[in-house]
């Protein structure tokens, strides 16, 4: 038993590390912002150029471009 004990080989974790994983997870969600603020961007100079309307150009934005990743 004792044997069986010394020799047992291990198997590699295949596991991706969780600080590569953050990272890819943080460059998606920077990726998707970055689209959202373009698209916002977008309606803002198709409306006018109008200020005050932010919130609803970023709100709008982030409905169309996560409608489209769903």
């Amino acid at each position: 038993m004792m044997k069986n004990q010394l020799f047992k080989k291990e198997r590699p974790n295949k596991k991706v590390p969780e600080a590569i994983q953050g990272s890819q997870e943080a460059s998606g969600v920077d990726d998707l912002q970055a689209c959202i603020a373009q698209r916002a961007y977008e309606l803002y100079e198709h409306g006018g150029c109008c200020h005050g309307h932010d919130l609803d150009h970023w709100l709008t934005a982030e409905r169309e471009i996560l409608k489209d990743k769903l």
